[in-house]
Parts: structure tokens; sequence; C-alpha cells
């Protein structure tokens, strides 16, 4: 049996090889514009038209040694040995290189939203084959490999157009809570970065050691300077607010007793207690369910005169 190798070996040996990169480079081509109208464009399209590719490079390259008499399968073995062990050394990289293609494909932030990752905030700059890069809020680059990304818990920021922030604020405790309430109320009015839709709550929280607190829940535009803008006005127009009422602001403080008790905030003894809360009771009805929410004694009826 005549095994050399003949000139036509060499011919389909070569011709293979070639049909297999044209092949590998049309399919690379179109699977980018698949995936780019799928995911949108992006390191994701890019990475899996590539190892398509190169898949099929590499059969073509498997059936251009066969052709001439190459015994690929130690060859096979070999390689499959040296990509496991490089697999090992390499997988904080493979890792991150996984990761960046998650994050492509299942997109929780893009190019410019405002994330928190890994105890980072910042605005991301740029999605990489590696790393995430995130400009933070003092200037300085922070990158972030993507497998930490992936397993840790992302929060993006100004996904949504607006968010909700809570102001603190505590007053004495000989405070009169139904001025103190509406006066809160009318310095939240004074701030035009406020949003009124959805509206502002302000909920009595309880007793703290020195105080009676407040929380103040608004809405606001979501990127961080709108904020950070919008808490400084806010704290500003509650502290002027309370000061003009002469409500005071509570602070840590030791109150000696001599034993004789002094007058309260209230004149008369204050009758049922239920403010009105945003979005649970509306005007009026509240004064209607405890009318209607009488409770007779069993076994009782009224008997008519």
């Amino acid at each position: 049996m005549d095994d050399a190798i003949t000139r036509s070996d060499w011919i389909q040996a070569a011709a293979i090889l070639l049909i297999s990169i044209v092949v590998a480079f049309v399919v690379a081509k179109l699977l980018r514009r698949l995936i780019a109208h799928g995911i949108g464009p992006g390191f994701a399209s890019i990475v899996m038209a590539r190892l398509v590719s190169y898949i099929v490079v590499l059969v073509g390259l498997f059936y251009t040694l066969t052709t001439v008499g190459v015994r690929v399968g130690p060859l096979l073995g070999a390689l499959g040995l040296g990509g496991l062990v490089l697999a090992l050394a390499l997988q904080g990289l493979v890792e991150s290189f996984v990761g960046s293609i998650i994050l492509q494909a299942r997109r929780p932030f893009t190019i410019g939203d405002t994330v928190e990752l890994d105890g980072s905030v910042g605005i991301v700059e740029d999605i990489d084959s590696r790393t995430t890069l995130l400009r933070a809020l003092d200037g300085t680059h922070v990158r972030i490999p993507n497998g930490t990304v992936v397993a840790s818990t992302i929060v993006n920021i100004t996904r949504e157009p607006i968010r909700r922030s809570a102001l603190d604020v505590g007053v004495a405790y000989d405070t009169d809570l139904e001025l103190a309430r509406a006066t809160l109320e009318s310095a939240i009015g004074r701030v035009p970065r406020v949003l009124d839709d959805p509206p502002a709550t302000i909920n009595v929280t309880g007793f703290d050691d020195s105080s009676i607190g407040f929380r103040i829940l608004y809405w606001h535009a979501s990127d961080v300077p709108s904020e950070l803008a919008c808490r400084s006005d806010l704290t500003v127009a509650v502290h002027q607010a309370l000061g003009a009422e002469a409500i005071t602001i509570a602070f840590p403080q030791v109150v000696v007793w001599s034993g004789v008790a002094g007058p309260g905030p209230y004149i008369s003894p204050p009758g049922s207690v239920e403010m009105p809360y945003p979005g649970l009771d509306a005007p009026g009805r509240a004064g209607r369910r405890r009318r209607g929410a009488q409770l007779r004694r069993p076994g009782r009826r009224k008997t008519e005169q």
C-alpha cells in the first residue's frame, strides 16, 4: 500500500483549509449581526462571533491534517490535556472572561449608568473582556473583575428616572407633633427638587433617647448629583422651618428633673389619633369608618319603644 502524499492530496488539503477560513469569516459576520440585533452591539457579539469562527477553523484544520496523513488523535489528546492545565492556571481570567459575556448578554447595566458594584459607586465607563471600569464620584477610576461583578449584588441607581430617599430629624419631647408635622410639610413644599408625584410622606418613627423621630420620605431625580443637591436643600428648608416655629431640633442631652411636672405641649387632652396618610386614607374616610365600626354586646337586642 502506497502511503505517499500526492499533489492532489495537498491541493485537497489546501482547499479544505481555505474553505474553512472563508466559512468561518462569513459565519462570524452573520452571527455578530444576529447577536447585536438581539442584545445590542457590544463585547458579547464580538466574542461569540470570534469563538464560533475559531471552532470552524479548527474543524477545517482537523480535516486538512487528516487529508495529508497526519494522525490527529494523539495531537488532540495533548491539546486537551494542555488546555485543561491552562484553564486551571488561568482560572481567574477565564472566570472574568465568562463574566463579561454574561454581563453583555443579560445587561444589568450599560455604559453611562450609575451603579454600586462590590461596595464601589460610580458611573460605568467601559466593559471589556476582563474588568468593568467605573468612574467613582470622586473622579478616580475603579476596575472590578467581571467575575466579581457577576457574583456580587448589582445596584443600578439610575435604571429608573426617579428614586426615593429618606431624611431623619428629631424634635424635643415637649413638641406639638401635629405642628411639627405641618411645619415639615411646608418645608418640603419649598424645595423645587423634591418631586410632587409621587408625594413625599412624613412618618413618626418613635421615641429615641433624646428626641421623637420623624422620617421624611421624598422622591427626586435618580442621579447622584440630584440626590445630594435635593438632600442639601431639604435639610436647609427643614432647619429654617423648624426654627421659624421655635421647634427644637433635639440633640443628646441630660435632663435633671426636680420632681415637679410642668405643663405639657397640649392645652386639652387630644382625641383619637389618625393622621391622613397618602395612598391609604381619603379625606373624611377615617371618621366614617370609625362611626360605622361600633360593636354590640352579644345576646342583647335593641327593643322598639
